[in-house]
């Protein structure tokens, strides 16, 4: 199964920041082989700006390399681009990220922020739907 990561939960794990603990278990079942995790490079990018802002340039590349080893780092495009300008939601960057997971196959979206991903069609129908679920929604539903 592939389960694609927002921002806010790779941020949660950066930071560990409260309620980090449920994030780390996705990681456990992609440990087990249970799961493939991935990111977008957006959020490789976001994730970098906000860290860096806590924790300092130093340690930011570092966990960024080590990251980008144990997930799939998801590319955009003009075609990703294109796509998530025909649709309407509450968060444009979030609409971008999940165009990003359907155009790379993935099963479910994982993030704290649910409600942002609440995509509406625009001009256009979005090109397909994956379910968006919190961390404990998916690890519930999982059984793990």
């Amino acid at each position: 199964m592939r389960v694609f990561l927002d921002t806010n939960i790779i941020l949660d794990l950066l930071l560990e920041r409260d309620g980090y603990e449920t994030s780390a278990q996705l990681f456990q079942l992609r440990d087990e082989g249970k799961i493939e995790l991935c990111v977008s490079i957006l959020t490789m990018v976001n994730a970098a700006f906000v860290y860096k802002k806590s924790v300092g340039q130093n340690a930011v590349i570092p966990n960024l390399k080590y990251l980008s080893t144990i997930v799939d780092v998801l590319p955009m495009n003009d075609d990703t681009l294109q796509k998530s300008l025909y649709l309407s939601g509450k968060d444009f960057e979030d609409i971008l990220q999940y165009i990003c997971a359907v155009q790379n196959n993935c099963d479910v979206v994982i993030t704290r922020n649910t409600k942002d991903f609440k995509i509406k069609k625009g001009l256009k129908q979005p090109p397909s739907s994956i379910r968006v679920l919190t961390p404990d929604e998916f690890i519930k539903q999982t059984g793990s």
